[in-house]
Order: structure tokens, then C-alpha cells, then sequence
């Protein structure tokens, strides 16, 4: 459902425009749900200013894997694009157990494989995307090799940072304790490359718009503990603060080719609320 809107008006009223049985209640839960977009991009505010001229779209209700916050975004014989919860694990490693967001979506498309082809962290959430063949698994693969895939992420960093925006670049390590750290031996780091944007900032911390040039395991943590701002609820690398009880790192946007179809894809997950009072 969509409607071109003929004036300027805050998106609650437009919506009623586009949907007039529907009650305010209703409404309001289609915007909390990121169903609404304006002009294409995903919005969760009410009071939102839409703009006559602009295309008010309501898109399908929210599908989850049973009843673990494992929302599906799009699906077809090839892919399935997911937003993960903070928390709930990528897939299993020699060290981490638990429920995976693998192991449900297994469960979920059984007998049909299910193949992981880049990861979150635990407590990162956001976007990502598993193929269902070897064919879209290679394709993608390779697609991540060669860094031709979009990836934004939305930060909460400790402090203020000087510059609006910039990048970061270093090369990378993994110890044997699985904490990874920038090195200057070229030869055996990864070169890991961050690009950033200022978007807000309070006395205490700064909210900032990270674009992955690579795509190196902890590579935003690691940038941003080598700027001197640790991301909120980051422990582990060096934070001193956690307000909210979960890192602040989430996985934005993902936008790629499709691996068989070649269709132009992007997916955009919704900034968490509970992010709303730091920034």
C-alpha cells in the first residue's frame, strides 16, 4: 500500500491519509514496527515531517522466526536477509554456545541448508544476510572478498570526538585469547579500514555513522578504542560505561547485489529505541 501525498503533513496524518479506516493506534504500531517508509527510507517517528510530493509506502507485516526476535526482512529460494537481536549469537564457535541466530533459521527452512556468510557479534545487533544454496553461498562469499557490499553501522561512542568525520586504517591481529588489536607487522595483520560521520553528541558521548571499507572480525570495536572512545557497553575494549546493559553497535544498513537474480538490494534496520536517551 502507497499514496503520493498532496501536502505537507506530520507522517501520523499522512498515514491516515493512506490507510483513513485504520485507528491511531494502529498507525501508531505500523511506524513502531519500521512497516512505514517515506520516499523509501524506513521511519519511526510520528511526528515526522512528510512532504507533499513525497511517496508514503506500508510494507508487509513483520514475519519473525518463531518467537526468538529473529525478524525476517526478505526471502527467496536463494537468500534470507534477517535483523538479529543484541544477544543472540551469529553462529556457534568453539567457545560460544547457545542459541544461534543459525541453528533457528536451520530449524526454520529444514530440510533446506542454511549458510552463514558473515557474522555480528553477540551483542551487536542488526542486519544480515544467510544463503540457502551453495551457489548464492559462493556468489556471496565472494561478494564480501571483495568488499562490494554497503555496510553502515550506528555507534554510541564514550566522549566527544574532534573531528565530524574521518577514517580510520590499521592493520589487525588476532592473539590467542581472541582479542584482536591493530598492529604495525604488516605481514601478518589485515589491513581494516573505517570510515566515520559525527551525528550527534552529548557532554558524554557522540553518536557516529561508521561505513565498512573491510570488514575484519571486531574491526569497529578496535577503531574505536584506538580513537580514544571506546563504544558504549564495549567492555572488552577498553569502555567504562553501560547504561543500557548491551553494546552500543548496530548494524545499519546492508545493501548488496542479489547472488543469483543481480537485483539491486538494501535492507535498512531501524535505530534501536533504547539508543534514543543516549544520543
Amino acid at each position: 500500500m502507497k499514496k503520493v501525498i498532496s501536502a505537507n503533513l506530520p507522517l501520523l496524518e499522512a498515514l491516515k491519509e493512506l490507510s483513513p479506516e485504520s485507528s491511531k493506534t494502529t498507525l501508531r504500531s505500523w511506524i513502531k514496527d519500521g512497516r512505514v517508509s517515506v520516499g523509501g527510507e524506513v521511519i519511526k517517528e510520528v511526528n515526522h515531517q512528510v512532504h507533499q510530493g513525497q511517496e508514503v509506502a506500508l510494507g508487509a507485516k513483520p514475519k519473525f522466526v518463531k518467537n526468538f526476535g529473529l525478524r525476517i526482512y526478505f526471502e527467496d529460494n536463494h537468500i534470507v536477509v534477517v535483523e538479529k537481536p543484541a544477544g543472540l549469537l551469529s553462529v556457534a564457535t568453539n567457545f560460544e554456545t547457545g542459541k544461534t541466530a543459525h541453528a533457528l533459521l536451520k530449524d526454520h527452512y529444514k530440510p533446506k541448508r542454511v549458510f552463514p556468510v558473515h557474522r555480528l557479534d553477540q551483542e551487536t545487533s542488526g542486519v544480515m544476510v544467510f544463503a540457502l544454496n551453495d551457489k548464492a553461498r559462493d556468489a556471496l562469499k565472494v561478494t564480501f572478498e571483495k568488499h562490494a557490499i554497503e555496510r553502515v553501522y550506528i555507534a554510541i561512542l564514550e566522549g566527544q570526538l574532534t573531528s565530524l568525520e574521518g577514517s580510520w586504517e590499521s592493520y589487525l591481529i588476532e592473539d590467542a585469547t581472541y582479542f584482536v588489536r591493530s598492529t604495525t607487522d604488516r605481514e601478518r595483520g589485515k589491513i581494516a579500514i573505517t570510515h566515520y560521520e559525527v551525528l550527534s553528541s552529548t557532554p558524554r558521548n557522540t553518536t557516529v555513522k561508521l561505513k565498512l571499507e573491510t570488514g575484519r572480525k571486531n574491526q569497529i570495536r578496535v577503531h574505536c578504542q584506538d580513537a580514544g572512545h571506546p563504544i558504549v557497553g564495549d567492555v572488552k575494549y577498553g569502555a567504562t560505561t553501560n547504561p543500557i546493559k548491551r553494546l552500543c553497535l548496530h548494524a545499519h544498513i546492508l545493501a548488496f547485489e542479489h547472488p543469483i537474480t543481480k537485483q539491486k538490494l538494501r535492507f535498512e534496520s531501524p535505530i534501536p529505541e533504547n539508543f534514543q536517551r543516549l544520543m
